[in-house]
């Protein structure tokens, strides 16, 4: 893949030239759910991903003006911004969609004005309404131009999500088939879901000629399964990931920080990582 120079620049950010992977932290959620654990005192978490030693953070403008001071050049992760909103996952039953919609909060020049070094918008693909899933297409090609006259990479984050593949969200076929439309929609990196499993992922990332870098989803139950989760993905060829709970709501956010890192720069096994790191 060929990107312009500013474009390539800036990805080279977020994604580490030297090992050619990322790992990013999603720290968006409270613009969907509102406050929950992990996010209340953002200044204090972003020191956590900074000690930790993230690539990226995923932030929307509100929280990018909140810790602007914390996004150094020379001491902090690159900055990814969110630039639209749903209403897919709340967690207030009364106010909760059984199947949600998104919108645009903000354009391209806002993101390169706070000092953004990508942008990240989902495509939520499967709507039961033909019509609302035309608009997420348009809303995505429409963002995806604008990055490309500004030469800031537009990471998409396509999921199917509506009631057409209710229960296949993580199925690795419905996953390589949104996926693969993002890359011919201009896609220059992937947010994307994780299968399971190396082996079901592979059709994901052998689908996708861009670097792919895999959500978290809800925090794992289990104190070891999300790094599990990170080996398994960077065994099928992801190139890192773009976590979020798993990160920022564990007991010690740095110290997951540096077991992931172990895991995707240092390409340690999950089990080496966590015992060097956590215990």
């Amino acid at each position: 893949m060929t990107l312009s120079s500013g474009k390539a620049f800036r990805l080279g950010r977020i994604i580490n030239p030297d090992t050619n992977r990322s790992v990013s932290v999603a720290f968006d959620h409270g613009l969907d759910v509102g406050p929950m654990p992990g996010i209340t005192d953002a200044r204090g978490t972003m020191a956590k991903l900074v000690e930790g030693g993230a690539d990226a953070v995923l932030i929307s403008p509100g929280i990018a003006r909140l810790c602007q001071d914390q996004l150094s050049p020379k001491t902090a992760p690159s900055f990814i911004m969110r630039m639209d909103w749903t209403n897919m996952w709340r967690p207030l039953d009364p106010m909760a969609y059984e199947e949600g919609r998104t919108c645009l909060i903000a354009r391209v020049e806002d993101a390169v004005r706070l000092g953004a070094d990508a942008v990240l918008s989902f495509m939520f693909m499967g709507y039961d309404d033909p019509d609302v899933e035309i608009a997420e297409m348009q809303k995505t090609a429409e963002l995806t131009r604008a990055c490309e006259q500004y030469g800031i990479p537009h990471i998409i984050e396509p999921m199917c999500r509506g009631l057409k593949s209710k229960g296949k969200e993580m199925d690795g076929e419905y996953i390589a088939f949104v996926c693969r439309m993002a890359v011919e929609m201009g896609a220059d990196a992937l947010k994307a879901d994780y299968s399971g499993s190396a082996e079901t992922y592979r059709q994901v990332v052998e689908a996708c000629p861009v670097p792919i870098l895999i959500a978290g989803g809800p925090k794992a139950d289990s104190p070891y399964a999300s790094y599990e989760m990170v080996e398994g993905a960077i065994e099928a060829g992801a190139a890192g990931v773009l976590l979020g709970r798993n990160i920022i709501q564990a007991p010690d956010p740095a110290a997951a920080l540096r077991a992931i890192r172990g895991i995707v720069h240092e390409n340690m096994d999950a089990t080496s990582a966590v015992q060097r790191h956590l215990n």
